[in-house]
C-alpha cells in the first residue's frame, strides 16, 4: 500500500510527492535560469536594433509577451458624443399648426399661468412655492467697491435705481449707498445682470418678510445665504450686502415696472385699457380680465371709508362668468407713479378703467397681481 502524506490538507501519495519534487528541481535548475535570462537579452538587443534602424519591426517577439490594445477615442474627439451633448443646446424649433383651444385660454390666463412656474424655496420661511409667488435674488458688484450686493432681479427688467442715500447696508456702512438714477455711468454698471451662481436665491414676496430680513442680526443672515454660494470662490460670503431699506427698494421696482407696463398697453391701438363712466358700465365691456380704480384725479387726501377706496383683494362681479380682480392704483403706485399716469391722458382721466383679457394684457395682470400680494399685509399702505 502506497503511503500517503497530508501537505496542507491534501493527501499525497509517495508517487505524486516524487513528482511534485522534481518539478520544483527542474524550475531551481541553473541551465533553466540561465536559458531563460538568454532569451531576454536576445529580445531587448532586437528591440533597441530597431530603434536605432528606425524601420518596422521584424523581430520575433515572444507568445508570452501581450501586446497593448488600442486606446479608445477620446470624448472630446467623439462626434456622436459632441452630438449628443449639443442635440439639446440648439434652439427648438417653432410649434408649427394653430394652437389647440387648451393653448389659446392658457396664454390668456394670468391665474394659470402663476401656478405653472417652476416651484423653488423660500430661504427664510422654507415654503415651497411657484416662483412667481417669491421675489428672485442674485447679486451684484458694487460699481465703487466691487463688493457682492444681493439685490433683487426685478434691477434688471426694470432699469432703475433709487434716488435715497439716508439708509446704510448692514453691516458695512463704510461702503455707502448705491449711486442713484442720475448717475447713468455707475447706473449701467449696478443694473448688469446680477453674477450667475449654481443656486439662486429666493424670499416669499411680501414685504413684511423682506423687512424681516432686513431686522436680522449678521450671523441670521448667514444662515439664509444658499451654501453653494458660500462655497462659490469668486466671492467671499461674509462680504455680501443687503440693503437695510430693500423693502422699500423692492416696492420702488414693482412700481415703476407696472408704471411702465401700463403706459405701454395704453399706447397701443389695440385699446387693451378702456376708461369706464361708472361700475355700471363695467357690465358693457367685453372680454375683462381686470378693473382699475383709479380715484378722482386731484384726490390727494385719503379717506379711511373702505367703500370709496378699494381694500386689497377686492373683486367686482361681472356678467355671468364670476368675479374679476379691482386694483387700488393709487395705493398700489403711489401718488407719485399716478399723476404720472394721469399726464398720459385717456384712459387714466377717469375713476375707473378695465383691462382686456387678452395675450398681451396677460403679464401687465401678473404684475398688478403680485404688486398687491406685495402690499397686501402692509396695512399703512391702505
Amino acid at each position: 500500500m502506497r503511503k500517503r502524506l497530508l501537505i496542507a490538507g491534501t493527501a499525497f501519495d509517495s508517487q505524486s510527492w516524487s513528482l511534485w519534487r522534481s518539478s520544483i528541481a527542474r524550475q531551481r535548475s541553473p541551465s533553466l535560469a540561465r536559458g531563460r535570462m538568454e532569451g531576454v537579452l536576445n529580445w531587448q538587443d532586437d528591440t533597441k536594433g530597431i530603434e536605432a534602424a528606425g524601420t518596422k519591426s521584424t523581430a520575433h517577439i515572444p507568445d508570452d509577451i501581450e501586446t497593448a490594445s488600442p486606446l479608445p477615442l477620446s470624448p472630446l474627439m467623439d462626434p456622436n458624443l459632441q452630438a449628443a451633448r449639443n442635440r439639446y443646446k440648439t434652439r427648438k424649433p417653432e410649434p408649427s399648426g394653430e394652437p389647440s383651444e387648451f393653448q389659446k385660454k392658457f396664454w390668456k390666463n394670468p391665474y394659470a399661468q402663476a401656478l405653472a412656474a417652476p416651484v423653488r424655496s423660500c430661504t427664510l420661511t422654507g415654503v415651497r412655492l411657484p416662483s412667481f409667488f417669491l421675489l428672485d435674488f442674485g447679486l451684484t458688484p458694487h460699481p465703487t467697491t466691487g463688493k457682492p450686493w444681493q439685490l433683487p432681479k426685478l434691477l434688471v427688467d426694470s432699469n432703475v435705481n433709487d434716488t435715497t442715500k439716508t439708509s446704510s447696508p448692514r453691516g458695512h456702512p463704510e461702503q455707502g449707498m448705491l449711486p442713484s438714477v442720475e448717475d447713468d455711468t455707475e447706473t449701467d454698471s449696478l443694473s448688469r445682470k446680477p453674477v450667475r451662481t449654481v443656486a439662486g436665491s429666493h424670499v416669499i414676496a411680501q414685504r413684511p418678510a423682506v423687512r424681516l430680513i432686513s431686522d436680522l442680526k449678521q450671523k441670521n443672515y448667514m444662515q439664509m445665504i444658499p451654501q453653494r454660494w458660500k462655497q462659490d470662490g469668486r466671492f467671499k460670503a461674509e462680504e455680501i450686502v443687503w440693503r437695510q431699506d430693500m423693502d422699500t427698494f423692492v416696492l420702488e421696482l414693482m412700481r415703476r415696472k407696472t408704471e411702465k407696463l401700463l403706459k405701454y398697453l395704453s399706447s397701443q391701438p389695440a385699446a387693451y385699457i378702456v376708461a369706464c363712466e361708472g361700475y355700471e358700465d363695467i357690465q358693457n365691456k367685453h372680454q375683462l380680465g381686470a378693473v382699475l380704480w383709479l380715484g378722482e384725479p386731484d384726490d390727494g387726501q385719503r379717506s379711511t371709508s373702505s367703500e370709496v377706496y378699494p381694500p386689497p383683494y377686492a373683486m367686482v362681479e361681472y356678467r355671468s362668468s364670476g368675479y374679476i380682480p379691482l386694483y387700488n392704483l393709487p395705493a398700489l403706485l403711489g401718488l407719485d407713479c399716478m399723476h404720472q399716469l394721469r399726464d398720459t391722458g385717456q384712459p387714466f382721466d377717469k375713476i375707473l378703467a378695465v383691462i382686456k383679457q387678452k395675450r398681451n394684457t396677460t403679464h401687465t395682470q401678473l404684475q398688478l397681481w403680485k404688486l398687491m400680494g406685495y402690499m397686501a399685509c402692509d396695512v399703512a399702505a391702505w
